[in-house]
C-alpha cells in the first residue's frame, strides 16, 4: 500500500493544523476526546497567527524542528524570512466540513488525519483528499509539525471511506512515527540557489550536500531544494543507495545531480554533480567533493 502513497504533496511545508467541527464524528475514548481538544486548540491559535501574519504567536504553536526547516527553506532561496512564509498564494484550508477520520498519538508524535474537499482559497475547485497533519510534542504541550494533501485519491480508497473501512490507515504512512525528527543546522544565505535531482528506480537513496542538506527518496523520482544551497568553491556530497528487491517501474537506476540556479533566463540552471554509477553493481557508498565556482560555471554554460 505504501507505494500509492507517494503522490502526497508536500505545500512548501507550510504549517497547517486541524479545525473542529460539530460535523466531525465524534472519537471514542476520554483520552482521544482529550488528544482532539489540545490539537483543536493549537490550530485554532495558529490559523489566527497565519491570517494576522504574527510571526511572535505562530513561533509559540510551531514545533521547534519545523520552525528551522521553514526558515531554512526560505533562506536557501534567498527571500526574506518570515515575510516570505506568510506570503503563500494558499491559505490554511478551512475544513469545518471535512470528515476527522483519525486521531492517534505515539511517543512525543502526533496525527489527526481528515477526508474531503480541503479548500485552500486557490481559485480552483477542492477535490475530495486527505489531509494528513503531524504534530510533535515539546514539554506538556502539541505544536504543529508538517502537513501532507493526497488529492489524487485511488478510487478503491474513496469507496472504503464511503463505506467506513478504514483498514488503509493502518499504513505507516497515516501512523505516528514516536521519534522526533532531527532538527536541522540553521543555514546561511547561500552564495548559489540549487536543486539536486533524484531517480533512485530500485533503490533506497539517502544523500547529504554540505552536510546539511538531507535526501531520501525510494523507487522513484524528483526535485528537491538543496538546503543551504551551493557555496562559492568546494561543496560536498554523500550518496547511499541501497538495492531493493524491486522496483514498481520494473528497473533499476540510479542518477543523483545537482543544478545550479544561475539566474538567466537562456540558460536558468547548469549541472555542476552527477552520480551515475552502473545500477547492476550496487549498493553504493560515495562520498565527495565538487567546486563552484565562475570559471566551472562558464565550462558548464559553454557544453
Amino acid at each position: 500500500m505504501t507505494g500509492a502513497w507517494r503522490c502526497f504533496i508536500i505545500m512548501s511545508r507550510a504549517l497547517f493544523l486541524l479545525l473542529f467541527s460539530s460535523l466531525i464524528a465524534p472519537l471514542h475514548g476520554k483520552e482521544t476526546a482529550g488528544l482532539q481538544q489540545d490539537l483543536l486548540k493549537v490550530y485554532q491559535t495558529w490559523r489566527q497567527t497565519m491570517i494576522r501574519k504574527d510571526y511572535k504567536s505562530w513561533k509559540q504553536v510551531t514545533a521547534y524542528a519545523r520552525q528551522i526547516e521553514t526558515r531554512n527553506l526560505v533562506v536557501s532561496q534567498k527571500k526574506r524570512f518570515p515575510s516570505a512564509m506568510f506570503a503563500l498564494p494558499m491559505k490554511p484550508p478551512a475544513i469545518e466540513r471535512l470528515r476527522l477520520l483519525q486521531v492517534n498519538e505515539k511517543g512525543p508524535t502526533a496525527v489527526a488525519i481528515f477526508y474531503g474537499k480541503a479548500d485552500l482559497d486557490v481559485k480552483a475547485a477542492a477535490p475530495n483528499s486527505l489531509l494528513v497533519l503531524r504534530y510533535l510534542r515539546e514539554g506538556n504541550q502539541w505544536k504543529f509539525y508538517r502537513l501532507a494533501l493526497m488529492s489524487q485519491l485511488p478510487p478503491e480508497v474513496i469507496a472504503d471511506v464511503s463505506a467506513n473501512t478504514l483498514g488503509f490507515l493502518k499504513d505507516a504512512v497515516f501512523q505516528p512515527s514516536g521519534r522526533s525528527p532531527n532538527v536541522q543546522k540553521p543555514c546561511e544565505i547561500p552564495d548559489y540557489i540549487a536543486d539536486i535531482h533524484l531517480i533512485t528506480y530500485g533503490f533506497d537513496t539517502s544523500v547529504t550536500v554540505n552536510g546539511i542538506s538531507t535526501h531520501e527518496a525510494s523507487d522513484t523520482h524528483g526535485t528537491q531544494l538543496v538546503i543551504g544551497g551551493l557555496r562559492n568553491g568546494k561543496n560536498t556530497i554523500e550518496v547511499e543507495g541501497k538495492r531493493l528487491r524491486g522496483s514498481a517501474k520494473g528497473k533499476k537506476s540510479l542518477k543523483v545531480s545537482v543544478h545550479l540556479k544561475t539566474g538567466n533566463r537562456k540558460s536558468p540552471a547548469v549541472q555542476v554533480f552527477e552520480f551515475k554509477p552502473d545500477p547492476a553493481k550496487g549498493p553504493y557508498i560515495y562520498t565527495g567533493e565538487f567546486v563552484v565556482d565562475k570559471t566551472t560555471i562558464g565550462r558548464h554554460f559553454r557544453r
